[in-house]
């Protein structure tokens, strides 16, 4: 799995709107469309969390990567099930394969030198640290 930040130019930020258009046709027969990988994002205050529900996909099989204030989760599945008996007279065979892309926009500037990623029981966790300059902070007010 690679973290990486590319340079000034960011190719997802022309083409960030295209990739939030959704099908009329889905809310015209009343079904919502399922995006994979499913996500949470939490502001924790110093930093943002998101976490990504990626089951039976291995961590060498992603490529996450941080584009200015985009998180970019992308990976292609690859599997292959096969079942004979002779006695019983079947043979079984399925393949299931295909690709995913997700864009998740964070919202505020993170420092992309302190970003942490961690995969555990199917999900994958993405903590990125805000920059000092996007922190909240709390500001006292004088009577």
């Amino acid at each position: 799995m690679a973290i990486m930040r590319y340079g000034d130019w960011n190719p997802l930020r022309e083409i960030a709107h295209l990739l939030e258009w959704r099908p009329k046709v889905w809310s015209d027969w009343g079904m919502s469309e399922m995006r994979f990988p499913a996500v949470d994002v939490e502001d924790k205050g110093n930093a943002i969390v998101v976490k990504a529900e990626v089951p039976g996909i291995e961590p060498n099989e992603m490529d996450v990567e941080l584009h200015e204030n985009h998180l970019v989760i992308r990976g292609e599945k690859r599997e292959e099930k096969e079942e004979k008996d002779e006695e019983k007279k079947y043979y079984y065979k399925e393949r299931t394969f295909g690709s995913f892309y997700r864009v998740v926009a964070l919202g505020q500037e993170v420092d992309p030198e302190k970003v942490k990623a961690e995969y555990k029981d199917g999900v994958l966790t993405v903590t990125l640290e805000k920059t000092e300059t996007r922190k909240a902070r709390k500001i006292n007010i004088r009577t």
